[in-house]
């Protein structure tokens, strides 16, 4: 097989994060508790970080950067050793106890170290495509006042526009390619070249991994949308266009504010918010991660499966 099935993809995706949800939290609690930890041991002086840097005072973060920094990079470490243990769990791999999984080996950095390559690949195509805006309107502006006439000018400008979103589709559709397949190759342990293996899997299959992608992260958008209008902004008057000063500072008062309650609200009732975010963040890294490797099994693992062409 060379192409998705994408509802098939979908089905087990979330049949996964349902179905096996405490495998799945048996891999996260112990990366979650080691993350949350000093959140909630600093949670009053965070707060007033967030408070002072809402209002453009930095300085609390100036003396703490010394904590931060490790914190985060330990943070953005055990993440990876969620996303790659859930995998395992996806592919069929996973060894060990249920309840219990912590491993730094080999994927974890691979995939960070492919990640972080994947970035700078990602900012020099982003600077390649406004760079080739730019010089597609240099030209096209110098093409216009040559001719001087306004039906040119129009075909000119709508030319632009064409281009630049040629541009950020090309940006995109090489985005989804290489990281669709990323995380099942690398937990997989395949050799090679993960972010070359995954572009291979990806021919022909952008749309069916767009809209897989799609109907994973769709749902969470919609989520945080609701939350957002529904809790954070619900009360808070928005400053008419165009605003002032003083109209624009009082709407960002209003909305700390309104933060900070929160914030004050989720620890209040942790025995409520702690285990509903646990129970959505299962859910959503059990489907997201597991969306790629059944869509990676469906194309290395069946039967009639043939080998996927290179480019």
């Amino acid at each position: 097989m060379t192409k998705i099935p994408v509802g098939r993809t979908i089905a087990r995706a979330y049949g996964f994060a349902f179905r096996d949800f405490f495998r799945i939290l048996g891999v996260m609690w112990l990366p979650m508790a080691v993350i949350w930890l000093p959140g909630l041991l600093m949670r009053q002086r965070m707060m007033s970080m967030q408070l002072q840097a809402a209002s453009g005072n930095l300085s609390a973060f100036r003396e703490m950067w010394p904590i931060l920094i490790p914190l985060y990079l330990v943070i953005f470490v055990l993440l990876f050793v969620q996303i790659v243990g859930i995998a395992k769990l996806a592919l069929g791999i996973r060894r060990g106890p249920a309840w219990f999984y912590f491993s730094l080996g080999k994927p974890v950095w691979r995939l960070i170290g492919s990640l972080l390559l994947l970035m700078i690949a990602m900012l020099v195509g982003w600077l390649a495509v406004l760079l080739g805006g730019v010089l597609i309107g240099f030209v096209l502006g110098l093409l216009t006042k040559a001719v001087n006439n306004i039906l040119i000018t129009g075909i000119v400008g709508v030319t632009t526009v064409v281009a630049m979103i040629a541009l950020w589709c090309g940006y995109i559709y090489a985005v989804v390619r290489l990281t669709f397949f990323l995380i099942p190759v690398i937990a997989a342990e395949e050799e090679g070249f993960a972010l070359a293996r995954s572009w291979t899997l990806g021919l022909r299959n952008f749309w069916r991994a767009f809209v897989v992608l799609l109907a994973i992260v769709g749902p969470m958008i919609v989520l945080e949308v609701i939350l957002a209008f529904g809790f954070m902004f619900r009360g808070v008057p928005f400053p008419k266009a165009p605003a002032d000063p003083a109209q624009t500072a009082a709407f960002q008062a209003a909305v700390n504010a309104r933060m900070l309650a929160m914030t004050q609200g989720i620890y209040h009732y942790w025995y409520l918010t702690f285990p509903l975010f646990i129970a959505v963040m299962v859910v959503f890294y059990g489907a997201y991660v597991g969306a790629p490797c059944f869509a990676y099994r469906a194309l290395t693992e069946e039967p009639d499966s043939n080998p996927v062409p290179a480019d």
